[in-house]
């Protein structure tokens, strides 16, 4: 899909547990009973039941097109939907107007001073056209006199990533991980484009060339960036989602500040097959040289039934994206990584689709956004902190090739979940939220069982690499013996 637009929401000012809320749910649970809350982040987490979205299928491997196979895929689209037929137990003074909503929980001015430092700020591009950005830095020493007792403080100069949405989307969108990533010590910087599509390219290197800026060094209209003294050069990121995806696969690993890429739905071939239009084409020759994760999922805007094994795919509708809808290979960023011996990954998440990474309308799963938040701070950690911090190092590469997941991300999970009025009060309706926790969850129940998700990194101070063509069904990410 070329421009990736997104699809109209339904609008409501019904209240919670009716009108459109209340049928999605029950369509929802008719299809397969798919679930388990979880509770504050502040308290232990608590373990999913065991249904049909949390563990395993009861059938691992149907024949394509059998009536276990069709059970399956039934079951899986039901886990799809799950995280938008809760809101309907949202309060409507919360969720309003286009649903689904952006995520009231993550509006960043409630938790400014409390668990990041928050600016609203912009900056001009090219064409004298103002770029709308958001910039979050970790609470410090001198700042946050509340910080919850889970979150850390960290004193600058910060490692920094750079976030840019994806076509026709908002930087609203991705506050989850921006302010992960700055409550675990990193600065984060989300711009909007000037454009819904054709400018992301040409707009994020504007973005960049300001977030350099020093008054030593300033723009040619004498700007600098504002926090330029916070700032560790030496370690800065890039994340993008759709065309932010190619755009972050992109800049990656042509601009030599950068030294780690997190591309959401999906890592972009970018030295054959280039055909997304973001306003910049890759140069010839181009060195890959920048470690890289990409994300996919089972579905891309609507969940459809799979009549046959999608994987390998027979031919490729989408070029060298691995996104979008139609047969295509999800595999070829990290294939292009993979044959130039840069450490990469690829996860297919189970259940998710398009718009589990930005959450503006449709479907989204039930535990998606946190299992790409868990590894979007493991890849930052292994390839930005860890390059100056051996400990973290080790540990970030523990995290992504782990067998089941920890509370590195529980503890800083805020965003919706399931809801429970007894939690709440009249004063604080936010506290009935319950986000949805993932530890102690068996990382290859989150994956996708129609395509394959692999690994190819290198283990920190050792020669040795982890390796998987099938993470799910081939034992995980291991080291060889």
């Amino acid at each position: 899909m070329t421009h990736l637009m997104y699809p109209a929401a339904p609008v409501s000012t019904h209240s919670p547990g009716s009108g459109w809320r209340l049928g999605l749910l029950a369509l929802v649970l008719s299809l397969a009973a798919c679930g388990g809350s979880s509770s504050n982040p502040e308290a232990p987490p608590v373990h999913p039941d065991a249904s049909s979205c949390a563990v395993a299928p009861t059938i691992e491997n149907p024949e394509p097109g059998s009536a276990d196979w069709k059970a399956r895929d039934e079951a899986n689209i039901a886990c799809s939907q799950q995280r938008t037929a809760d809101l309907a137990e949202q309060p409507t003074e919360l969720f309003s107007g286009k649903l689904p909503a952006l995520d009231a929980y993550r509006e960043p001015s409630r938790h400014d001073n409390k668990r990041f430092r928050y600016t609203l700020t912009t900056t001009p591009n090219r064409a004298n056209k103002p770029i709308t950005v958001e910039i979050y830095r970790p609470c410090d020493s001198h700042s946050c006199p509340d910080l919850p007792s889970q979150l850390k403080r960290h004193d600058g100069p910060y490692p920094a990533v750079v976030i840019v949405h994806g076509g026709g989307s908002s930087r609203r969108v991705h506050w989850a991980p921006a302010q992960t990533l700055a409550e675990a010590g990193y600065m984060t910087v989300v711009l909007d484009t000037t454009a819904l599509i054709g400018t992301h390219g040409v707009d994020t290197e504007d973005v960049i060339e300001w977030l350099f800026a020093t008054p030593a060094a300033p723009l040619a209209n004498g700007d600098s960036f504002p926090y330029w003294q916070d700032l560790n050069r030496d370690l800065v990121g890039i994340a993008g989602h759709s065309q932010g995806a190619s755009t972050a696969s992109l800049i990656g690993q042509t601009d030599q500040r950068f030294s780690a890429i997190v591309a959401w739905d999906n890592l972009t071939t970018i030295t054959s097959g280039w055909v997304d239009k973001i306003g910049i084409d890759p140069p010839p020759g181009v060195t890959i040289r920048t470690p890289a994760l990409g994300f996919g999922a089972d579905y891309n805007f609507t969940p459809i039934v799979y009549e046959e094994a999608p994987e390998p795919a027979t031919t490729n509708t989408q070029g060298g994206r691995g996104r979008g809808a139609g047969p295509h290979p999800k595999d070829l960023g990290y294939q292009e990584l993979k044959a130039a011996k840069v450490d990469t990954m690829l996860l297919i998440l189970r259940a998710a689709t398009h718009l589990d990474y930005s959450p503006l309308g449709g479907g989204a799963s039930r535990y998606g956004e946190a299992v790409i938040n868990y590894y979007t701070l493991a890849w930052f950690d292994r390839y930005l902190k860890g390059k100056v911090d051996a400990d973290l190092a080790k540990d970030a590469f523990q995290r992504l090739t782990a067998a089941r997941f920890d509370d590195s991300y529980d503890r800083h999970n805020i965003s919706q979940g399931r809801y429970d009025p007894k939690l709440a009060t009249a004063a604080d309706p936010y506290l009935g939220n319950q986000p949805y926790l993932i530890k102690d969850m068996e990382v290859r129940n989150r994956l996708s069982f129609y395509f394959k998700s692999r690994c190819d990194i290198g283990q920190p101070g050792s020669s040795k690499r982890a390796t998987s063509e099938d993470i799910r069904d081939g034992g995980g990410c291991t080291v060889a013996k």
